[in-house]
């Protein structure tokens, strides 16, 4: 969490405890900075809320109230990762306690809405249980396979309604029942946005990308509590590692897991010295091959160690070790497991100049004093192409696809290859390459798959439809396939909004799908009107958001679900493009081009979110291989 994000969650924090002092009610308790240690003694300090119990004489609505505080704000122990919720419990009458169940599951809401309510009574003067209906946007759900693992949040934004039934325990109103809409619901932990942003962690689970001996590494933004301390993370983590993503994950049927299926935990993980982390397991992974076990290693490395997201807390885990029945399985340097994160290239750059001696032509720049110049096909009439997008190969070994009207074209730089012509039948929106060279294309309202496109081309191509169940009718704006083939990067347009989400790639029954199960990673929601996007890293999105009157605005988007992060942006930027570049993000962009002249591309020389922008070359649309 940022730190403007933490201090806007605290001012929220004392003006509700102000707002409601008249009413008796200390509705977030008591601020305390404490330092959260785990077995190992590696501290994290963290912002905790001391929750208060109920308070004789209260209201239904204020014991609600009380009753969400405090299921913010659970009390871990050192041997257990299941939290206590003491004070919570509290609010709930004794038969309701015992079926109360919680696990690091919860439900998200924004400014959630109390009637104010009194007490109800029978025609003999006696009370009779109330109920109060708390509403609010519900932003999010955090979902997770075992009670206490790390979990995805899968946004919904829509307005729910939570039921609180009450009853008179000793002449005190408890909390009997919860419902959502008219579902009971035992299991239910709803707390407001202020306290999921400040009590739980963002980080990443790795999975595999398909096939027996895949090396690459997919990342899965999860969310887990932070107070559950070192081995509780570490154990939330672990948990979810063992088994392929399930369904409803967005990346079920599209990533796998290296440990085999009858792994078994042997003991719960534990964290000692410095912050090691020792992961005990039995069962198959015991019989497993010396490269089966470097994958296992790198996925738990990668998992445990790795914080690629803002956040308050810091890492408590320094080094992993895994064993296997007892004995330690020899580990890589980290620099080697760093390697199953593909990042994609960063040269040479393309971009098309769209008037010259012979007309428009693409262009490769390999460096300052090396160009080479792509002809355009004399099919496409003298203009550019809209988009352009290159195959991941060494330089002048590449496919160059443009789009131009309803038709995409693929041009080979080398094997003497002939221009190939597709018709698509509607126009040609945007177009992006995977790493196993296969060309995406996308019009207003279908995604293709052209297998193979590269590094020579097929005489006759076939289009592969690709079935997008969640935006059936949504129109496509722009795709970009990770580096890694498994993720896929969209701005779709639903009615008047516009949404970025990534999907995950999945094959079922000869069928190419994207978000197989309808479930995607909703990110940006804070980028109102997005036209273009890239990768930026694994972790992040790179969005050219159009703000009105001919202005835009580059945001840095994480795919945890956070806020984006606005970059000083040049005026009249109108085409975007990043690449990994000697360890740093290259990012370029195009200013004040057209269909028919030449703007400025310019190169940020210095690491976002505060580039340095420096002219390039004269040209449009710039892109990188990918």
């Amino acid at each position: 969490m940022t730190v403007r994000r933490l201090l806007g969650a605290l001012v929220a924090l004392v003006v509700s405890a102000a707002s409601a002092a008249c009413a008796t009610l200390p509705t977030s308790g008591s601020i305390s900075v404490s330092s959260l240690h785990g077995s190992g003694g590696s501290g994290q300090t963290s912002v905790q809320i001391q929750p208060v119990p109920p308070r004789a004489g209260w209201f239904p609505a204020n014991i609600v109230k009380g009753f969400l505080t405090a299921s913010a704000s659970p009390s871990y122990n050192a041997t257990s990762v299941r939290p206590a919720y003491t004070v919570a419990r509290e609010y709930l009458t004794p038969s309701f306690n015992k079926q109360w169940r919680p696990g690091w599951a919860t439900t998200i809401i924004d400014s959630p809405r109390f009637p104010e309510q009194k007490p109800l009574h029978n025609v003999t003067g006696g009370p009779i249980g109330p109920v109060v209906r708390v509403t609010g946007q519900h932003l999010a759900t955090l979902q997770t396979t075992g009670r206490y693992q790390a979990g995805s949040v899968v946004v919904e934004p829509a307005s729910t309604q939570f039921s609180f039934s009450l009853a008179q325990v000793k002449g005190q109103w408890r909390i009997s029942g919860i419902s959502v809409g008219t579902k009971p619901d035992p299991t239910l932990l709803l707390i407001r946005r202020s306290d999921f942003e400040r009590d739980y962690q963002p980080r990443n689970l790795y999975f595999y990308a398909p096939g027996q001996n895949s090396d690459v590494l997919v990342p899965d933004p999860v969310y887990i509590p932070q107070q559950a301390g070192s081995r509780g993370i570490v154990a939330g983590l672990v948990g979810a590692l063992l088994k392929p993503p399930p369904n409803p994950s967005w990346l079920n049927e599209a990533a796998t897991t290296a440990f085999p299926r009858g792994t078994v935990e042997l003991g719960s993980p534990q964290v000692i010295g410095g912050g090691l982390a020792v992961v005990n397991l039995g069962g198959t992974a015991a019989k497993a091959s010396p490269l089966q076990r470097r994958r296992m290693v790198a996925q738990l490395d990668s998992s445990l160690l790795s914080q690629p997201y803002q956040s308050l807390a810091a890492n408590p885990i320094q080094s992993v070790l895994l064993k296997l029945k007892g004995r330690p399985v020899r580990l890589l340097t980290q620099s080697a497991y760093q390697q199953y994160l593909p990042r994609g290239l960063g040269t040479p750059l393309y971009y098309q100049v769209p008037a010259g001696p012979t007309g428009p032509t693409v262009v490769m720049r390999t460096s300052q004093g090396r160009q080479v110049s792509v002809p355009m096909p004399s099919a496409v009439g003298g203009v550019p192409f809209r988009t352009v997008a290159v195959s991941n190969a060494p330089a002048g070994s590449a496919v160059v696809a443009g789009c131009s009207g309803k038709a995409v074209y693929l041009m080979p730089q080398s094997h003497g290859g002939e221009v190939i012509r597709i018709p698509l039948g509607a126009d040609c929106i945007s177009l992006s390459w995977d790493v196993h060279q296969n060309l995406w294309v996308a019009t207003g309202q279908q995604i293709y798959e052209i297998a193979r496109a590269a590094p020579k081309p097929p005489a006759s191509p076939t289009l592969l439809p690709v079935q997008v169940p969640q935006f059936a009718q949504g129109r496509f704006v722009a795709l970009r396939v990770a580096p890694d083939g498994v993720r896929v990067a969209l701005i779709v347009r639903v009615g008047s909004v516009t949404k970025i989400e990534v999907a995950a790639v999945s094959m079922v029954a000869d069928i190419l799908y994207l978000g197989q199960n309808r479930q995607m990673l909703r990110v940006g929601p804070d980028v109102g009107h997005p036209v273009a996007l890239s990768w930026l890293d694994p972790d992040r999105l790179l969005v050219l958001d159009r703000k009105g009157a001919g202005r835009t605005v580059l945001y840095e988007v994480p795919l945890d679900g956070a806020r984006s992060t606005e970059i000083p942006t040049p005026g009249g930027v109108t085409a975007m493009a990043a690449a990994p570049q000697g360890g740093q993000q290259r990012v370029l962009v195009a200013i004040g081009q057209s269909a028919t002249s030449a703007g400025e591309i310019e190169m940020s020389t210095t690491e976002l979110p505060n580039p340095d922008w420096r002219p390039l070359v004269k040209g449009i649309t710039p892109v990188f291989p990918g």
